[in-house]
């Protein structure tokens, strides 16, 4: 990923990174970033250190996480209360939740394979929440999450841009 500051359009000081950057102040990038150009694997970028906080915020970031999991054999599972209770539904393919009547209601969730990203509005529109294989997460609150996800897409192995 090569990044950019302080002007839009690859203008600035540059920087490259082929693998995790926990903490892009120790880069001298933390907050400033107005360009990305991706090569190869996507990316996810979190608003804090460490990959935590909001993700994809603007181009206020402090982290960055290459993703190099398996996105073969897609599954999350979806539950309406938190702690994984209520109705559920598991799917394997981007979902409208409007379709299936699931929409605005989730609060847990379980991703069985491949890479997720939960948007807050139709149209991968909104806040995002990006999960990984084997991520269980028994409650969206924490996460400012709940019961907003409209839309659920996995990652493809076509899908190599910004997230």
């Amino acid at each position: 990923m090569s990044l950019s500051t302080p002007t839009l359009g690859f203008i600035g000081r540059t920087a490259e990174f082929k693998n995790n950057v926990h903490d892009l102040e120790e880069k001298g990038f933390n907050n400033v970033i107005s360009s990305l150009k991706v090569i190869g694997a996507p990316w996810v970028a979190y608003y804090d250190k460490n990959f935590t906080g909001k993700q994809r915020d603007k181009g206020k970031f402090s982290s960055l996480k290459m993703i190099t999991d398996d996105l073969g054999d897609p599954e999350i599972q979806l539950f309406e209360h938190v702690n994984y209770g209520g109705r559920s539904v598991t799917l394997h393919k981007e979902t409208n939740l409007h379709d299936i009547a699931f929409s605005d209601i989730a609060s847990s969730h379980k991703v069985k394979g491949g890479v997720w990203v939960l948007y807050e509005h139709v149209n991968r529109q909104g806040a995002q929440l990006v999960s990984f294989p084997g991520d269980e997460v028994p409650s969206y609150l924490p996460l400012s999450f709940n019961d907003v996800a409209s839309c659920v897409r996995p990652l493809l192995p076509k899908d190599f841009r910004f997230m």
